[in-house]
């Protein structure tokens, strides 16, 4: 009751504007809300094709194509400065580069690329047209887009068809161009990760396999991620690669932190019950793989049963070999003579009298029987590594003999944010793939996943077929020229090929997604709502 009127009728004006404050601020929050759902709903619309082109060996085009080919001075200035055939020069059989390239040249080297860009719509349509079956003919596929629209696309067709999957993402390090707020960083960096992965699970097959290679700075809360994505069940291992050497500055006594030479390799299955891993092997010393094939038959051209044997070491010993390295070439030299034998259930009922015997067990094997037990030869553990036959290991989970010397000549191309070895990818695609597998890498740099696939198609006659995407700016002068340089030739130094007989037939299709700043270009507004409405459809409206 005591209260002056006067300042009764102050707070009623200061909550009254209070209250009208706080109706703007409802309402810019409602428009911006607005705004943001709207941006959100174009950056999820389903992209268009911008652009499709194809890359073709000459072997896969009709000969009919051929003289439109030798006038078209964009497509041969490439090959000049990709493949440098100006340097190819004739001799009694081959004919060599002139101006203008003749028909002949062109049937001689098949393995050229020919880039269905350098031509008009009109010779792209016409010789897509005269290519059966195209889609089945396609080899390999390249997209330049954001991965996750990419994904989104790709969902789809490729629905259950990926067999592996290899990404190398941004590693989050602050110096790889995929930069956060501190205070954001990892969670930012995980949302986009899980984004990406649970997306690419639904075109995976049901044996399928991802790996994803990471550094220390992720690796945690990477694992974290997967298994919640894929289960911890489904988890295979993780493989720990040396990346790089231990000189330069990482030897350096002022370096106050261990030096960093690995990265890790984080591989899960869609359902690990279904997944059959092919064996690796890699290069081992006798004394490791062999040490327990101890015994030298002495006359292995006369009949079996009077083979005579002795113990290697002793064999070595009459022989004078002293040094080891001389005694691992003398025991590989003779592996298909040294022996071990073994207890086999099926052999039991022969007798043990030191003699060797050809026997047919019940199942129908043939086997080299001594002393009742299984003969088996040294030649059994070793595999051919470069057509030489050495004693071999499987691979494990320590990985130290990834070549990482000479990358910068992978594939004829430079890479400034760091290509990685064509031999690490290689080993992954064939350890978890098959000849008929489709490989998808959707953070695919300087391609060299579809290096690594096509390598391996060369080694095995695989039919093996990989989709890449890349968003970068280096799309264009890095990751598609890397791949029509592979397909060219298998060998490249300083940018040039070695070896112009490694070509493999190919057909390559790459095309460009609109992104979302073309989205954004590309509306038109104006005052008509109703026109609005049909040109976006109703939820893609402001209201304001």
């Amino acid at each position: 009751d005591d209260i002056d009127t006067t300042d009764e009728k102050r707070a009623d004006s200061y909550l009254a504007k209070v209250r009208a404050i706080k109706r703007v601020g409802k309402i810019i929050i409602d428009f911006l809300a607005q705004i943001e759902d709207f941006q959100k709903k174009l950056w999820l619309k389903k992209k268009f094709v911008v652009d499709t082109n194809w890359c073709i060996t000459l072997d896969r085009v009709d000969e009919k194509f051929y003289p439109e080919i030798i006038e078209n001075e964009g497509q041969i200035a490439e090959w000049r400065e990709m493949y440098a055939i100006n340097e190819i020069e004739g001799n009694l059989t081959t004919v060599g580069y002139s101006e203008p390239l003749t028909i002949e040249f062109l049937r001689q080297n098949k393995n050229l690329v020919l880039d269905t860009r350098h031509f008009s719509a009109d010779f792209k349509e016409r010789l897509i047209a005269s290519i059966d079956n195209l889609d089945e003919q396609t080899d390999g596929l390249l997209i330049r887009s954001e991965n996750f629209q990419t994904l989104r696309l790709l969902s789809e067709y490729y629905r259950r068809k990926v067999k592996f999957i290899y990404i190398d993402p941004p590693y989050n390090t602050g110096n790889d161009g995929f930069i956060y707020k501190d205070g954001y960083k990892d969670s930012s960096w995980l949302s986009m990760m899980k984004e990406r992965i649970e997306t690419a699970k639904k075109i995976m097959t049901d044996d399928g396999v991802i790996c994803i290679q990471i550094d220390d700075n992720e690796v945690h809360n990477l694992r974290k991620l997967c298994d919640d994505s894929f289960g911890t069940e489904n988890f295979l291992t993780t493989v720990c690669v040396k990346m790089s050497h231990l000189s330069g500055m990482k030897m350096s006594h002022k370096e106050k932190k261990i030096p960093k030479i690995k990265e890790f390799l984080h591989i899960y299955a869609i359902q690990s019950s279904n997944v059959t891993i092919n064996p690796i092997y890699i290069p081992g010393k006798w004394d490791d793989v062999l040490d327990r094939y101890s015994y030298y038959i002495e006359n292995p051209d006369d009949p079996i049963d009077s083979w005579k044997y002795i113990n290697v070491n002793t064999k070595m010993k009459l022989l004078g070999i002293k040094d080891d390295n001389e005694k691992e070439k003398f025991r590989i030299a003779n592996a298909n003579r040294i022996f071990r034998t073994a207890v086999n259930d099926s052999l039991s009922g022969f007798p043990k009298d030191n003699i060797f015997r050809e026997v047919l067990t019940a199942t129908g094997l043939r086997k080299l029987v001594l002393n009742g037990e299984e003969v088996i030869f040294a030649t059994s553990r070793m595999v051919d590594f470069d057509g030489e036959l050495l004693p071999a290991e499987t691979i494990g989970d320590i990985w130290t003999d990834i070549g990482i010397n000479n990358m910068h000549n992978e594939g004829g191309i430079a890479f400034q944010n760091g290509k990685k070895p064509v031999k690490l990818i290689h080993r992954l695609v064939k350890m978890f793939s098959n000849q008929s597998s489709i490989i998808l890498d959707f953070f695919a740099g300087s391609a060299t996943t579809g290096h690594a696939v096509l390598n391996l198609n060369r080694d095995d006659g695989g039919n093996r077929k990989y989709v890449l995407i890349e968003m970068g700016e280096y799309f264009y002068t890095v990751t598609l020229p890397r791949m029509k340089k592979v397909i060219y030739s298998a060998d490249w130094k300083s940018g040039k090929p070695q070896n112009r007989n490694t070509g493999i037939s190919h057909i390559m299709k790459y095309i460009s997604l609109e992104s979302y700043e073309d989205t954004l270009s590309n509306i038109e507004l104006d005052d008509d709502k109703h026109q609005l409405a049909m040109k976006l459809g109703d939820e893609y409206m402001i209201h304001y």
